[in-house]
């Protein structure tokens, strides 16, 4: 007697990333992309801190405003890598020249940034909000790593829509937590 599978088997994407020491197997890990959000004061101490925090928690990526003047400090600090959430371009073009190590964009608008002519240069995530959304994002982008947004979910939300999106081939997490 077999037992029918809950979920489908895992999509084992054949893609890196290289942050700082060297590539990262996204074969055989996920990563936590913890989110700093745009500061009260708009201080780039602000963001100096929560990236601070964020990297002695453990997160593997941080996720700051794309503002150059916010980004900046925060990249050439080097506490973790930095990513930039952009849906442009030229905002893409703006994050990577300010440092930032990852772009994330939302998949609505994955198509013409990964397209654009410098996107090649550029390590690119697409950004969904739904494990079948991820599915749909690892197919069409799949040469590019897919990162699920759990920010807006409760914990018992995020920690169900994680475990599918990554059983689907969704390697990046992004979480305000």
């Amino acid at each position: 007697m077999s037992v029918p599978a809950l979920l489908p088997p895992v999509t084992t994407p054949a893609l890196d990333l290289s942050f700082g020491a060297g590539p990262i197997d996204l074969a055989t890990r996920a990563l936590v992309v913890a989110v700093v959000p745009t500061p009260r004061w708009g201080r780039e101490a602000e963001v100096l801190a929560g990236v601070r925090q964020a990297a002695e928690a453990g997160a593997d990526v941080v996720e700051v405003p794309a503002e150059p003047r916010l980004l900046g400090p925060a990249a050439a600090a080097d506490l973790v890598p930095v990513a930039a959430r952009v849906d442009t371009a030229d905002a893409a073009r703006a994050a990577a020249n300010a440092g930032a190590k990852l772009l994330l964009v939302p998949a609505p608008q994955a198509s013409p940034v990964v397209d654009d002519p410098d996107a090649g240069e550029w390590p690119v995530a697409v950004l969904v909000t739904d494990a079948p959304a991820g599915r749909d994002a690892v197919a069409a982008h799949p040469d590019r790593p897919v990162a699920l947004d759990v920010t807006a979910l409760s914990p018992i939300d995020g920690v169900a829509e994680t475990s599918l999106a990554l059983s689907v081939g969704v390697r990046l997490v992004r979480t305000g937590d």
